[in-house]
C-alpha cells in the first residue's frame, strides 16, 4: 500500500508509533518482565491514566508536577494530571483500597506516565515503564530484593553486560545537611553534586564561605564512587548518625547482593542525588553500555504512604521499557552469544499461511481450525490455483514463516475430505481431516519445500 502526496498526519515530539515487529518485541519484554514479576509474589494493578491534580500532588514532588501535563475537567472544573508517575498511585491505592490487608504488600505494573521536556532535550515525553513496590517491609532484605530482583530481570531478557549504581540517600542527606537552613545554596549545591561539577562546586563552596571541614566532606562526595572500597573511604568522612546509619545499611544490602552473586555487577555511588526530596534510603540505577541514559532505577521511600495517610516503610523501582528495548537490540544485531541468551529468533506476524483451491476448502478450513487450537498464528487464502513465486514474495514481506499448500492433488478418498459440523470442535487425531491426503510445506525463508501427509505434519506439531 502506497500512499500519494505528502502525509497530513504528524505526531508531536517525545511520543512514538510503534509498528508490528518493534511491537511484537516490546510485547515479548513485558511479558518476560511481568512473569518474574509474578514469580516473585508480586500482583499486577492498573492505575488510572489521568487524577485530580490536588490528590495527584501529595505524593510528588514540585519538580516532577512542573513537568506534568494538566487540563481541566469540563465536568467538575476541577484540575486533572496525566500521571508522571506510577509509584504516588500505588501509595494511593495501598494507603486507601488496600489498608488493612496483610503486609508487605508485593505490588507491580506496566504503564506509560507522561512528562513535558522541552523538544530540543531529544528526550521522551510518554515514557513507558513496568516497576514493582514492596510496601510494609523495612530491612535490608527488602531492599536488596528490589535490586536482585532487578538484576533477574535483565539476565533473563538476555542482558549480561550491566551494571547497578548503588547510593545512600541517609548518608548524602547527613553530609549535606549543614546547607538545609539556606534553601537556595542548599538547591545549588545539591545541583552541582548532582551533576558531578568539581570545579564549580568547589567555587561556589568558597564563594559562600562554607568552612574547611564542611567543604571537604561536600567535596568527597564526588569521589566517593567505585567498588566495595569505597565503604572505608566513606567511613572517615562523618560520625553524623545519618551517616553512620546510612552507611551501616548498605554495607548489609551489599553483603546480601553479593551473597546473591551479584558483585560483579555493583558499584557504589554515595554522591548519588537524584529524588533526594523523594527516597530516604538505599537507591539504585542501572546502567549499560550503548545506551545514553540509565535503563530504570528505584529505592526506598518510607515517607510517601503518610501523606496518603496509612504511614508505611517502601522500596520500590521500574524500568524504561524503550530503552531496555534498545539495549537488547544492541546486544541482539551485534556479533557473539547475546541473541543465544536470551533464544532470540527472527520476528515473523503470522506461523503458517494456507494457500488452498475452492475444492479443499473444507479441509482447508478444519486445518486451519486445529492448528489456532494448538496455539498457532494461521491465515488461510481460497482460490489458489498454481504458482507459488507471488505468494511466496508477499509472505517474505510479510513475515509469514511457512506456507501450507492444500488440496494440490486429487485426495485418496474425497468423501471424506470435509468435515460434519460436530467435527469443527473435535480433538487433535479426530474425523475433521482427511490425514492420509498429503500436503506441502514451503520454508518463506530458505523457500524449501516439503510433501507430508496430514497426520504426520500434526503429530509433528503437537505438543510431547
Amino acid at each position: 500500500m502506497r500512499l500519494s502526496g505528502k502525509p497530513k498526519t504528524m505526531i508531536p515530539k517525545g511520543v512514538a508509533t510503534f509498528l508490528p515487529e518493534g511491537t511484537s518485541r516490546r510485547r515479548a519484554i513485558e511479558r518476560t518482565i511481568l512473569s518474574i514479576f509474578s514469580q516473585w509474589g508480586y500482583q499486577e494493578v492498573i492505575t488510572p491514566i489521568f487524577e485530580y491534580l490536588d490528590v495527584f500532588s501529595l505524593g510528588v514532588g514540585e519538580e516532577l508536577l512542573n513537568r506534568a501535563y494538566k487540563f481541566v475537567d469540563r465536568a467538575t472544573g476541577r484540575i486533572m494530571v496525566l500521571r508522571p508517575d506510577v509509584t504516588p498511585q500505588i501509595a494511593r491505592i495501598a494507603a486507601t483500597l488496600l489498608n488493612g490487608q496483610p503486609l508487605p504488600l508485593r505490588l507491580c505494573y506496566s504503564a506509560n506516565v507522561f512528562r513535558h521536556e522541552e523538544e530540543h532535550a531529544g528526550r521522551e515525553r510518554e515514557i513507558f515503564q513496568i516497576g514493582g513496590e514492596l510496601i510494609g517491609a523495612s530491612d535490608a532484605e527488602a531492599d536488596a530484593e528490589m535490586i536482585i530482583l532487578a538484576i533477574e530481570v535483565l539476565q533473563k531478557l538476555g542482558l549480561r553486560s550491566f551494571k547497578i549504581a548503588l547510593g545512600q540517600m541517609a548518608f548524602t542527606r547527613g553530609v549535606l545537611r549543614p546547607f538545609e537552613p539556606s534553601p537556595e545554596l542548599f538547591k545549588k549545591v545539591l545541583h552541582s553534586v548532582g551533576k558531578k561539577e568539581a570545579s564549580k562546586l568547589e567555587e561556589l563552596l568558597k564563594q559562600e564561605k562554607v568552612g574547611p571541614k564542611v567543604r571537604k566532606q561536600v567535596l568527597s562526595l564526588l569521589n566517593l564512587f567505585g567498588g566495595e572500597e569505597v565503604f572505608k573511604r566513606a567511613a572517615t568522612l562523618s560520625d553524623h548518625p545519618s551517616c553512620r546509619d546510612g552507611l551501616k545499611r548498605l554495607k548489609e544490602v551489599y553483603t546480601i547482593l553479593k551473597r546473591a552473586g551479584h558483585q560483579d555487577h555493583l558499584l557504589i555511588d554515595l554522591g548519588e542525588v537524584r529524588g533526594f526530596d523523594y527516597y530516604t534510603g538505599t537507591i539504585f540505577e542501572v546502567f549499560t553500555e550503548g545506551v545514553g541514559s540509565e535503563l530504570g532505577g528505584g529505592g526506598r521511600y518510607d515517607h510517601l504512604l503518610e501523606k496518603f495517610g496509612a504511614p508505611s516503610a517502601s522500596t520500590g523501582f521500574a524500568l524504561h521499557i524503550e530503552r531496555v528495548q534498545w539495549a537488547l537490540e544492541k546486544v541482539f544485531n551485534s556479533p557473539g552469544d547475546g541473541a543465544a541468551a536470551r533464544g532470540d529468533v527472527e520476528y515473523s506476524s503470522v506461523d503458517f499461511l494456507i494457500l488452498h483451491p475452492e475444492t479443499a476448502a473444507q479441509r482447508a478450513m478444519a486445518l486451519t481450525h486445529q492448528l489456532r487450537n494448538l496455539g498457532f498464528r494461521v491465515i488461510r487464502k481460497n482460490g489458489y490455483e498454481k504458482g507459488i513465486d507471488s505468494y511466496l514474495a508477499n509472505a517474505r514481506k510479510q513475515h509469514i514463516r511457512k506456507i501450507l499448500v492444500v488440496g494440490e492433488g486429487k485426495d485418496p478418498d474425497p468423501n471424506k475430505i470435509g468435515p460434519s459440523a460436530e467435527d469443527y470442535g473435535a480433538p487433535l487425531g479426530g474425523r475433521n481431516v482427511n490425514h492420509g491426503a498429503s500436503l506441502r510445506s514451503i520454508d518463506v525463508r530458505t523457500g524449501l519445500e516439503k510433501i507430508e501427509k496430514h497426520q504426520d505434519f500434526l503429530e509433528r506439531l503437537r505438543p510431547n
